[in-house]
C-alpha cells in the first residue's frame, strides 16, 4: 500500500524521532499610525518521522497467507489545530521491509492523505486520525535465475486505496495508531488482475 506518510522524505536516521511544534499565536496590538493589527501568525503543523513496525501484517498471495512483521519508518505531517477548525489535514508516508522464507524480501512503499479531528485547541488530545493511502510492494523472491543472477523483483501496486484509522493520545504518537479498515487489492504492472491481497496491518510506534 501506499502508505509513505508526509510530504517530506524521510531523512532522519532510524530510531529518530523529530517534533516540531510552534509556540501559539499571539496577536500583535496595533502600531501607532496604522488602523488594523497585523494578522497573527498561524501554529505551525506538526511533524515527525518516527520508527515503526507493522506486526502479523496478513498477506495473501498466489493463494497463500503470509503474516509478516514489517519494520521501517513512517512521516506524519498533520496541520495544528485552531478554534475555527479542529478537523485538520494529514499527509503521511511509511516505508517498511520484511524478509519471508517463501516469498523472499518485501518492501512496502505508501503515501496518504487524511485527516485529524481534534479534541479542542488547548486539550488537543485524544484526536481520530482517518487515513486514504495507496502503496506499491516489491518481492524479490529468494530463487536465483538459471544465470546464477537475482530474479527480478515483482512489483505491485494497489487497486484500491487503504483506509486507516486511529486515535493519537500525544504527538509523536506511541503504540498502534493506525489500523487498516478493509482488505487492499494488489496487481502486478499493468494488469488488473488480483495477485494478492492485505487484511491485517496494525501500524505501530516503536520509539522508545
Amino acid at each position: 500500500m501506499n502508505i509513505r506518510f508526509t510530504s517530506t522524505a524521510i531523512a532522519a536516521a532510524a530510531g529518530a524521532v523529530i517534533l516540531s511544534v510552534a509556540p501559539a499565536a499571539v496577536a500583535v496590538a496595533p502600531t501607532a499610525g496604522t488602523g488594523a493589527a497585523p494578522a497573527a501568525r498561524a501554529a505551525a503543523p506538526l511533524q515527525a518521522e518516527i520508527p515503526v513496525e507493522i506486526k502479523g501484517a496478513v498477506l495473501n498471495f498466489n493463494g497463500t497467507e503470509h503474516t509478516l512483521d514489517l519494520k521501517g519508518e513512517a512521516s506524519l505531517t498533520i496541520d495544528a489545530p485552531t478554534a475555527g477548525n479542529l478537523k485538520t489535514q494529514v499527509t503521511g508516508s511509511l516505508s517498511v521491509t520484511a524478509e519471508d522464507s517463501e516469498m523472499g524480501k518485501i518492501a512496502l512503499e505508501s503515501t496518504g492523505v487524511g485527516t485529524a479531528s481534534f479534541n479542542s485547541v488547548l486539550a488537543p488530545f485524544p484526536a481520530k486520525l482517518e487515513l486514504s493511502a495507496t502503496a506499491t510492494v516489491s518481492v524479490q523472491a529468494p530463487t536465483t535465475a538459471q544465470n546464477g543472477q537475482a530474479a527480478a523483483p515483482l512489483v505491485l501496486h494497489t487497486k484500491n486505496p487503504a483506509q486507516l484509522t486511529g486515535s493519537l493520545n500525544k504527538f509523536p504518537p506511541s503504540g498502534e495508531f493506525l489500523t487498516l479498515q478493509n482488505q487492499v487489492d494488489f496487481a502486478a504492472g499493468d494488469s488488473d488482475d488480483t495477485v494478492g491481497s492485505v487484511t491485517k496491518f496494525p501500524v505501530a510506534s516503536s520509539a522508545a
